[in-house]
């Protein structure tokens, strides 16, 4: 608003100041009469009016020169100036010139002239950063690991690329295999960027290498809050993580605290097999068998495992057959219409030879085409013990051979297939082994050696047979 008033006041005093010119100028006869040093000058309009310009032009050019010549000396100082900006400009650009020079040798292979390029590059631009990164691509195809570290060190040296300077070392020192510098570089990476989350993962999965499990399920739990993992595939990260302390506690000797956090675990998911089988194990180390036995019958509802049966069959190793199969009904009246409770409760009817019951636990797999090899295998050991002809019995072997396969630990990422592992060992994907059947079934990989092994005797009345992996024949 002030400034407004001022530009009006402005205007009105240059129109007042022409008015008054004019009027000046209206009562003259046109010639000027100038006083100076005692003499008088006669000048026309025009002849004023050009002295007052070529004065003003003269003062113009003194100005400008006086200002130049003070640049010039701010320029020998190494101040900020004018003329060290248009020098710096012109450099600059010499600068970047160089370097596209070197980025399309780069890029065509020529690895020698690019890091000539970018050496000349570097006398004219100001920050080195840009050709220190464009670098490291020619010094990496030539193999010169000292150079590389030696460029990662001078990034870290610069705030604008220090993030990049120690993500490199890091990438390095794993090349190596260094992991413990790897692990300190990256917790000075999360100081600098907590909330990258490609930082974080790297972190994490570090600390899985070192077994820094409280570390590991701190940076899990921040990782789900950088980026919301779902909800169950989280619970089941974070109870692996949690067995895995404990099963180091349990090593340790510490297995009250091992049972504290085994717990723990379970509470978090309860269809991780392997802390439930530990669990267990903790339980009966205590005594408690009925906690031991409600551990797995909660595990068994959340995930049904031919692991859990083993485990629940070695609560009780001196029991009849009788007794064992009695026992069992409490894993039998949870989830009754799945396929594995199924199963099992045809295994434990072919273990008492009721070879009719046993039929009828798993005959809707077969007519409902769910059946898989071990039921096909269980249907043969049932003719056997039923009196059934070599015939029949090769028949539903011959089944076994070509039906999809039971069940296994396969990676959710990769589709490989290993014991239960933390990690993947193929892909190095954390938690993402699943129980479940191959989405894709290869035949040439369907070998027999998962099957129950069945002796065809001609003395035998009853088939010889392992029930599966879970052991519940009476010993």
């Amino acid at each position: 608003m002030i400034w407004v008033f001022i530009k009006v006041i402005f205007f009105f005093g240059v129109a007042i100041g022409l008015a008054v010119a004019f009027n000046f100028l209206k009562d003259t006869d046109g010639t000027l009469t100038i006083d100076f040093l005692s003499r008088e000058y006669q000048l026309t309009f025009t002849s004023f009016l050009t002295l007052v310009l070529a004065v003003l032009f003269a003062v113009l050019l003194i100005n400008i020169a006086l200002k130049f010549l003070w640049s010039l000396i701010g320029f020998l100082r190494g101040d900020d100036t004018a003329l060290k900006r248009f020098f710096e400009r012109r450099s600059e650009i010499k600068g970047q010139s160089f370097l596209i020079s070197a980025y399309t040798a780069s890029f065509e292979g020529d690895h020698e002239k690019a890091l000539s390029e970018i050496k000349r590059s570097k006398r004219y631009l100001k920050s080195k950063s840009l050709p220190n990164i464009l670098s490291l691509n020619s010094y990496e195809a030539k193999g010169n690991l000292s150079k590389q570290e030696e460029i990662f060190q001078e990034l870290i040296r610069d705030k604008t690329t220090r993030s990049m300077g120690l993500f490199g070392l890091i990438k390095m020192k794993l090349s190596e295999g260094n992991t413990s510098l790897a692990l300190k570089l990256t917790g000075r990476l999360i100081k600098l960027k907590p909330q990258n989350l490609s930082f974080n993962k790297t972190f994490f999965t570090l600390q899985l290498t070192e077994g820094d499990w409280d570390g590991a399920l701190t940076t899990y739990k921040k990782i789900n809050k950088i980026k919301k993992i779902e909800k169950e595939t989280y619970g089941k990260g974070e109870s692996t993580l949690l067995f895995l302390k404990a099963k180091e506690l349990r090593s340790a000797g510490k297995t009250l605290d091992a049972l504290k956090v085994s717990r723990q675990a379970l509470k978090r998911y309860a269809g991780l097999v392997p802390n439930s089988i530990l669990l267990s194990e903790l339980e009966l180390l205590e005594g408690q068998k009925k906690r031991a036995e409600a551990v797995l019958l909660s595990a068994w509802k959340a995930l049904p495992h031919p692991d859990i049966v083993k485990k629940f069959a070695e609560i009780e190793n001196n029991e009849s057959v009788e007794a064992r199969i009695e026992r069992f009904k409490k894993i039998l009246n949870v989830k009754k219409s799945d396929r594995e409770t199924k199963i099992l409760k045809a295994e434990l009817n072919i273990l008492s030879e009721n070879f009719p019951e046993a039929r009828r636990a798993i005959s809707d797999l077969v007519e409902t085409d769910q059946a898989n090899a071990k039921v096909y295998t269980l249907m043969a050991a049932i003719e056997k013990g039923t009196g059934s002809s070599d015939a029949v019995v090769k028949g539903w072997l011959a089944k076994a051979v070509t039906a999809k396969r039971s069940k296994r630990w396969i990676c959710s990422n990769c589709d490989s297939q290993s014991e239960w592992e933390p990690i993947c060992k193929k892909c190095g994907e954390f938690s993402s082994l699943e129980w479940r059947e191959e989405r894709y079934q290869n035949l040439d990989r369907n070998d027999q050696s998962e099957l129950l092994p069945l002796i065809i005797g001609e003395n035998s009345s009853i088939p010889d047979i392992q029930v599966d992996k879970a052991e519940i024949d009476v010993k």
